[in-house]
C-alpha cells in the first residue's frame, strides 16, 4: 500500500492567458515604435528618446495574401523597417519573405480594437498571431462577441502576475506612452489573490472533458515540473477544473484523511490520487476527489497535497501508524487500518503487536512509497534454485513458506519469496515488476 507521493501545485498562469511581457506583451505592432533608443522598466519607450520607426496604416490589398494555420486573414509584409520585437511573434510567410501580418493591423497600423475579456479591458488580436493560436481555446472573443472570428479578446493585464501583457500599449507611439504614464512606468496591479475566490477565471466548459471534475489542456500550456503528474488525454493533459477555474489558486476543501489526519480534498484525475481511490475516504469532498492527508502515514513526511497553493498549509502535526513487529531492537513494521489495504494483500498479515481493533501490520517497506522489493535468489529442498523478490519476515508466508522459502541473497530479517511455484505466479507484491 503506498501513499501520494506529492501533489505539487498546480500552476496554472500559462494556462490562463498566456501572452505575457515576452510573448505579446511589449511588442511593437504595426505602426508602433521601435524600441532601440532606451525604454522605461516596464520595457516601454523611454522619454526623451530618439524617434522611433514605425509602419504606417496601409491598404491589406497591397500585400499577397498569406496562411496562418489557426486561420484568420493575413498578408505577408515585408520585413525591411518592421520592428523586431514585431517580427518574432510573427510567423514567415511560406511563399517565401516577409512575415505574416494579420489584415486588421495591417489596416490599422497596429492598432487594436479595444474590447472587454473575462479578466477586465483588452484588445482584439488575430489568431493568426502563434501565441494568440496557442490560446485560442482558452480565450474568447470578448464581451458581446466584440472582436471578428478570427480573433481573441487578450486582456491588457496577466491576471495571474498582475502585469501588463502589452496587448494595450501595441500602436502607441513613444511620446503618447510616455504622456500617458508622465515619463514612470505604471506600478502593475496586484497579482491574483489566494485563494482565488471570484467568478472563474477560465471558462472550463470550452474545454473537453476527461473525467469528472477534469478538463483537457494543451499539454504545451502546462509547466514541465507538474505534466509528469497529469494523465494523458486526447488533446493533452487531463486538469483538475476548480484549479483551472481559478488560475491555479484554488484553496481544496480541508477534510479528515486516513487514521482522521488532516487532508486535502484532491482530485481522482490525478494518476496518484486515482490509484488509491479505493482506499482514501470521500469524507464531505466531491465524488470525483479523494482525501488525501497531509503527510504519508507511513513515514510523516509532507505529501503536498496542503501546500497546492502559497496561502494553504497543515495545520496539524503528522498523524503516523504505529510501530510492530520488532525484530532485534527495531520495529520492522506498521500498523496499518485494514480497510485501507488490498485483500490480496491481507491473508499475508496479521496483528501482532497492534493495539486498534482492525488494524494489521505491514512491512514498513511495503508502507513506503514507491518501494519495490529487490530481486534475488535462493536455493532449497523443496524449491531447489528459484528467484524472486526480498520481503519481510514480519508478513505470513503460511505453512509452506515457512519451511520453503529461504533469506538467500536477501538481508537479514528478509526472505526470497518465490515469483513462481509450480509455474504458476505467487501474487507477492513486487513480483510483477521482477520479470
Amino acid at each position: 500500500m503506498t501513499y501520494e507521493k506529492a501533489l505539487t501545485a498546480w500552476v496554472t498562469g500559462a494556462l490562463l492567458v498566456a501572452c505575457s511581457v515576452t510573448d505579446i506583451g511589449g511588442t511593437d505592432g504595426v505602426g508602433a515604435p521601435a524600441r532601440d533608443a532606451g525604454t522605461t522598466t516596464q520595457g516601454g519607450p523611454a522619454c526623451g528618446a530618439p524617434g522611433d520607426k514605425s509602419l504606417a496604416p496601409a491598404d491589406p490589398e497591397a500585400y499577397p495574401k498569406c496562411a496562418c494555420e489557426k486561420g484568420g486573414a493575413a498578408r505577408c509584409v515585408p520585413v525591411a523597417g518592421m520592428p523586431q520585437a514585431l517580427r518574432d511573434q510573427l510567423s514567415a510567410c511560406q511563399e517565401g519573405g516577409g512575415a505574416c501580418v494579420p489584415d486588421d493591423l495591417v489596416k490599422s497600423g497596429g492598432v487594436p480594437a479595444t474590447c472587454q475579456s473575462s479578466f477586465g479591458e483588452g484588445r482584439c488580436m488575430s489568431v493568426c498571431l502563434p501565441q494568440v493560436a496557442d490560446n485560442a481555446d482558452l480565450l474568447d472573443r470578448g464581451k458581446g462577441n466584440a472582436c471578428d472570428a478570427g480573433q481573441r479578446c487578450v486582456p491588457c493585464t496577466d491576471p495571474t502576475k498582475g502585469t501588463p501583457t502589452g496587448v494595450c500599449d501595441l500602436g502607441k507611439a513613444a511620446k503618447e506612452a510616455c504622456e500617458a504614464d508622465g515619463g514612470v512606468t505604471a506600478a502593475p496591479s496586484a497579482p491574483l489573490a489566494c485563494p482565488y475566490v471570484g467568478p472563474p477565471l477560465v471558462d472550463v466548459s470550452k474545454l473537453p472533458s476527461c473525467g469528472d471534475g477534469a478538463r483537457c489542456v494543451d499539454a504545451k500550456l502546462v509547466p514541465a515540473n507538474v505534466a509528469p503528474q497529469l494523465a494523458k488525454c486526447e488533446t493533452g493533459l487531463c486538469a483538475p477544473e476548480k484549479t483551472i477555474a481559478a488560475g491555479g489558486m484554488f484553496l481544496p476543501k480541508t477534510c479528515r484523511s486516513v487514521r482522521n489526519a488532516e487532508g486535502r480534498c484532491s482530485s481522482v484525475s490525478l494518476p496518484a490520487v486515482a490509484a488509491q481511490k479505493d482506499i482514501l475516504p470521500v469524507d464531505g469532498c466531491d465524488a470525483s476527489e479523494r482525501c488525501v492527508p497531509c503527510f504519508a502515514p507511513g513515514d510523516g513526511k509532507p505529501t503536498g497535497a496542503c501546500a497546492t497553493v502559497p496561502c494553504d498549509a497543515p495545520k496539524e502535526p503528522a498523524v503516523a501508524f504505529p510501530e510492530c513487529c520488532k525484530k532485534g531492537t527495531t520495529n520492522r513494521g506498521k500498523c496499518v487500518p485494514g480497510a485501507t489495504i488490498p485483500a490480496s494483500m491481507k491473508e499475508r498479515l496479521d496483528d501482532r503487536d497492534c493495539k486498534e481493533p482492525g488494524d494489521l501490520c505491514v512491512p514498513s517497506a511495503l508502507v513506503s512509497v514507491g518501494f519495490v522489493p529487490p530481486k534475488c535468489t535462493a536455493s532449497g529442498a523443496i524449491l531447489g534454485n528459484y528467484k524472486g523478490v526480498c520481503l519481510s519476515d514480519c508478513l505470513d508466508f503460511g505453512f509452506f513458506g515457512g519451511i520453503a522459502i529461504n533469506q538467500g541473497t536477501c538481508p537479514e530479517f528478509e526472505r526470497c519469496a518465490p515469483c513462481e511455484r509450480n509455474g504458476q505466479p505467487t501474487g507477492l507484491p513486487g513480483c510483477e515488476v521482477s520479470k
